[in-house]
């Protein structure tokens, strides 16, 4: 079987800090961040690597370009407030 790093990537966003990270929470290809989404892929990192890493809104924002195949910035407004607001949920 191939690295599952090497596909994850080439993903906009995503980069050496965040791919083995992603691999660590069982996310081996885009199919699998499409598949569980932003915001639990963003809840597991989060609550296995909180302690080791600082896990900011933009790691969240870089997520969902990852998904959407967009650059972070290039999120709408509106969505970027869904996950704002889940980010403060998460951080309490």
């Amino acid at each position: 079987m191939p690295d599952p790093r090497v596909e994850l990537l080439k993903l906009k966003n995503l980069g050496p800090k965040t791919v083995p990270q992603l691999v660590e929470v069982g996310i081996l290809c885009h199919e699998d961040l499409v598949a569980m989404g932003t915001e639990e892929a963003f809840r597991r990192i989060y609550f296995r690597f909180s302690d080791e890493s600082r896990l900011s809104l933009n790691y969240l924002y870089a997520l969902e370009g990852a998904i959407e195949n967009c650059d972070w910035r290039w999120i709408s407004a509106e969505r970027k407030s869904e996950l704002k607001s889940f980010f403060l949920s998460i951080k309490l």
